[in-house]
């Protein structure tokens, strides 16, 4: 695992079935769009090798809730994550690898694509894999 440049961990607690509808840009290892699922009160650990941004977006089964999230973990500059409202994005070092990223989708932003230990709102555009 030497080659992790990302371990993302999602913490379900929204109180339902949370499900893995989309990636985008590089693939997570053990995340597939529309199979992977955590349960109420569960967390999943996942890791990827890229060094570009990588973006998933998580839907509650049975509700209404969704999150978009996206990540990187670059050679020359500083990592970065966003999520979208109440995705939950905890804080995390804009330097080292691996870098750890934890969601707990339901609750409030606590860091941004900019800033690791405060959220100001900053984010990049869903998708956006350059």
């Amino acid at each position: 695992m030497s080659n992790v440049r990302v371990k993302l961990t999602i913490n379900n607690q929204t109180g339902n079935t949370i499900k893995c509808t989309n990636t985008k840009c590089e693939s997570i290892s053990g995340m597939e769009g529309g199979v992977t699922t955590i349960a109420d009160g569960e967390s999943k650990t996942f890791t990827a090798t890229s060094s570009d941004r990588i973006f998933c977006t998580w839907v509650e089964e049975g509700a209404y809730g969704a999150w978009e999230m996206g990540m990187t973990c670059p050679k020359s500059s500083s990592n970065s994550a966003y999520g979208s409202t109440n995705a939950g994005l905890q804080h995390y070092d804009r330097s080292g690898t691996p870098v750890e990223f934890e969601y707990i989708p339901g609750t409030p932003n606590q860091a941004d694509w900019n800033h690791g230990n405060q959220n100001n709102g900053d984010t990049i555009s869903y998708g956006d894999c350059s």
